[in-house]
């Protein structure tokens, strides 16, 4: 079966700008043995062959890999209104894919383990109704436009530094080598990334973080009057925790043992917690506490919405905000791919020498990394309140914020 590699509908409009440091040349010389001894120098390009035998099940067999390495950077502002990748059937039967839609159990019983919080939304002969393709992404962009509007825009390119593409082989019983993946990914890179998120398959890993007055804002106290409490005599208590791609049926961060297809939510997993490293009212720990009441279940956590439609987000900035350093603010083992069969790929995010195991379709890859310093990191920061209500889109076009 064939396996669409992208489409991008209608409008591709990108600027870019490749700086390659080059000095300029006013002659050429001839320059002896001796004398080229001093110089040294690195290709702009580079190949990296490899391969990979490891592998159990699915990721069992001989894989070789062929990585062409660019080393240059690249600012862009890029515009597209629909970038989908990876176009074939799938079925909710197949138990790893997520539904187009979702909605809220009017019958759900907190009390009853086996009730769900939400249901996914089914056609008139009761099918499941799926995404038809694994990323869906309308209204694309890469970049932004500051003062859009006004008299001075300003463009903030999306930075990518040291691009590469690989492909990758599989050995039959024969020997003959078979095509069966194709990645395009970053040494690292920085910027806002927008779009109408309609379908996103892979692993996105990010972090929520903010004070505990936001989520007393947020909160029913009829309701959840004991997190009111809890909240209210600290609400400058920092809490954070990390973000996936959702299973809003059951609250978790995969379907049948593996990640999902097609995801159209994400939230704070079933089982995973809310913490914080301050003290509470500067007397004790809070992280106990944080952990205690935040543990997610059902959706819900620190008696808040746990799960979120992804179209909610129509901006997400890749990296650290907080700084203009590059290389201080710079996600890095950021991929996007798509493979033929199961591919093993190399992971580049310096958290470990593994795999990144990618199933059939496409695959994104935008998740934790280890900086310079050695510290993991997340690539993607929400803010708690946007976290929980939503993230406007940033502009991305001179005179309107999407669609030039």
């Amino acid at each position: 079966m064939e396996i669409p590699l992208f489409t991008l509908r209608k409008k591709f409009l990108p600027y870019i700008f490749i700086v390659f440091h080059i000095p300029s040349v006013m002659s050429m010389e001839i320059v002896d043995d001796e004398e080229l001894r001093l110089y040294d120098g690195q290709a702009f390009i580079t190949i990296d062959a490899t391969s990979y035998n490891q592998g159990v099940g699915d990721f069992s067999g001989d894989y070789e890999f062929t990585k062409v390495n660019f080393g240059f950077d690249i600012e862009t502002l890029v515009n597209a209104d629909e970038l989908r990748i990876g176009e074939f059937p799938r079925e909710y039967s197949d138990g790893d894919v997520g539904a187009l839609e979702y909605y809220e159990n009017p019958n759900f019983n907190e009390g009853d383990v086996d009730s769900k919080r939400y249901l996914p939304g089914t056609d008139s002969e009761g099918n499941v109704l799926i995404p038809d393709a694994d990323i869906i992404i309308r209204n694309f962009g890469l970049g932004r436009v500051d003062d859009y509007n006004g008299s001075d825009p300003t463009i903030v390119p999306f930075k990518i530094k040291d691009p590469y593409i690989e492909l990758a082989y599989k050995l039959d019983g024969q020997g003959i080598r078979r095509v069966v993946g194709f990645r395009y990914g970053f040494g690292a890179a920085k910027g806002d990334f927008s779009g109408d998120l309609m379908s996103i398959t892979g692993n996105l890993e990010g972090e929520i973080r903010g004070p505990a007055s936001v989520a007393l804002e947020q909160l029913d106290c009829t309701q959840e009057w004991f997190f009111c409490i809890a909240a209210g005599i600290d609400s400058d208590l920092e809490i954070y925790g990390p973000v996936v791609f959702i299973d809003p049926e059951t609250g978790e961060g995969a379907r049948e043992g593996t990640y999902i297809k097609r995801a159209t939510w994400m939230g704070v997993a079933e089982g995973a917690e809310l913490t914080t490293s301050q003290d509470f009212l500067g007397l004790f720990p809070g992280d106990w506490l944080v952990e205690f009441l935040s543990s997610s279940e059902n959706c819900k956590t620190f008696g808040l919405a746990g799960c979120f439609r992804l179209s909610s987000y129509q901006s997400i900035y890749i990296g650290d905000p907080t700084t203009d350093d590059f290389e201080a603010g710079a996600a890095k083992g950021a991929f996007i791919s798509l493979q033929a069969e199961s591919v093993p790929w190399q992971d580049y995010s310096g958290l470990s020498d593994g795999r990144i195991l990618a199933e059939k379709g496409a695959y994104l890859n935008i998740a934790r990394f280890k900086d310079a310093a050695g510290n993991t990191r997340y690539p993607i920061l929400l803010d708690l309140y946007n976290a929980l209500t939503g993230e406007p889109r940033v502009a991305t076009c001179i005179g309107r914020t999407k669609g030039c």
